[in-house]
């Protein structure tokens, strides 16, 4: 099956690929040329495609976004934010949010297995402390195929390690 990647341009011809009913997995903020063919880029892409009836899915395509996995929801979050900008096009909260969860799965021929929470389905699950799509909103929980995941890691064990120093609990180098 045919998905176009990329389509940093896609808004220019978004009615022919809604009418062709190809999915197009974009990236959320690409909006910055990158080339010469890409002079048109708009951080409306996305919205764009979107009002015009494209099936799409935000994802992390090329290199520079594939390195920032983690910000993919900050991603989403950006473009529900440019609804509030005067002649910019973004995405409501469930468009947005369903560009990183079932949208993908739906685009690759698996929207019937993974994607969302419904009975039968596989799914990997992630309790976030306030609006996942907003920056400052932090992780609780995580289930990996049912198994709760340890959230823990060595810059955590740092953090606690340090929070509140006691006397002769610092490494060397904090001697004076």
């Amino acid at each position: 099956d045919i998905v176009l990647v990329g389509v940093t341009e896609g808004w220019r011809v978004a009615p022919q690929i809604a009418a062709s009913g190809v999915p197009v997995i974009a990236s959320a903020v690409n909006d910055l040329p990158a080339s010469f063919e890409q002079i048109a880029a708009t951080q409306s892409n996305v919205g764009r495609m979107k009002a015009a009836g494209v099936n799409l899915a935000i994802g992390m395509i090329d290199d520079d976004d594939t390195r920032q996995a983690m910000h993919a929801t900050q991603y989403a979050g950006n473009l529900v934010a440019l609804t509030r900008i005067p002649g910019a096009a973004g995405l409501s909260w469930n468009d947005a949010f369903a560009a990183i969860t079932s949208k993908p799965a739906q685009v690759m021929g698996m929207g019937g297995e993974i994607g969302s929470l419904l009975p039968g389905r596989r799914a990997d699950v992630v309790v976030w402390d306030g609006d996942p799509l907003e920056v400052s909103t932090g992780v609780e929980a995580v289930w990996i195929d049912g198994v709760r995941q340890p959230l823990e890691t060595r810059q955590t064990r740092l953090r606690d390690r340090y929070a509140n120093p006691q006397e002769g609990q610092l490494p060397k180098a904090y001697d004076r």
